[in-house]
């Protein structure tokens, strides 16, 4: 199952609905993702927001770079800065998101680079909204200067096999609730022991968990 069928099954569970906005291939331009960021910052504070960002990354002294699709040149480092989405530019728009539960999932390569733009992130969230009610999590698929395994057979990055697995059960006991630390917990333990599995090197993700925890389905 893919990431999206998987959450498109949880309308109707923990969630009273869930609304899923996709941008693929040539669509994933940097203008159609910032938009879409953008549209999130008109959520409710009830709400929880998971935003998944899968394809290629490069990391430019202290800034890491999401390469949208019109990207071509990704080598050349003034092109990165110019049409690439930075860490500061993510960190910007998910601060303006209202929902209180937010979770940023990072399938791309030296995406660990990426939380260095959210220190501090939690003060400046705090300015409009309680702290201790407020949770923004963030897992990176490897760390600031490793690559992102990808495994033909499994149909998308090993990162995103273990998610899955853990979404599926793997990471709590049946009828437990997945909440975001256990996934967290799962997905560093596991995700290196898979990785070596398909003969890849050791992949270790780069989490940072601050405020509130929160559910995001019941293992079957």
């Amino acid at each position: 199952m893919t990431k999206y069928g998987f959450f498109r099954k949880q309308d109707g569970g923990l969630f009273k609905k869930v609304d899923i906005r996709e941008v693929y291939n040539e669509q994933a331009t940097k203008d159609n993702i910032i938009s879409q960021l953008s549209q999130l910052q008109s959520t409710n504070p009830q709400d929880a927001v998971l935003i998944y960002l899968a394809g290629h990354g490069e990391s430019i002294n202290d800034k890491w770079y999401f390469i949208p699709h019109e990207l071509t040149c990704p080598e050349r480092e003034e092109d990165v800065k110019a049409k690439g989405i930075s860490s500061d530019d993510l960190s910007g728009y998910i601060k303006n998101i209202r929902a209180q539960k937010i979770l940023l999932l990072v399938d791309a390569c030296k995406s660990g680079a990426v939380l260095i733009a959210f220190r501090g992130f939690e003060d400046r969230k705090a300015l409009s909204q309680l702290s201790r009610s407020t949770g923004v999590h963030i897992v990176a698929a490897s760390t600031k200067d490793q690559f992102a395994a990808e495994v033909k057979d499994l149909g998308h990055g090993i990162f995103t096999y273990t998610l899955l697995q853990g979404l599926n059960g793997k990471a709590v006991r049946q009828g437990e609730s997945v909440t975001v630390r256990k996934l967290m917990s799962y997905v560093e333990e596991q995700l290196p022991e898979i990785t070596k599995k398909y003969k890849q090197e050791a992949q270790y993700p780069v989490v940072d968990s601050r405020g509130m925890d929160f559910p995001l389905v019941i293992a079957k």
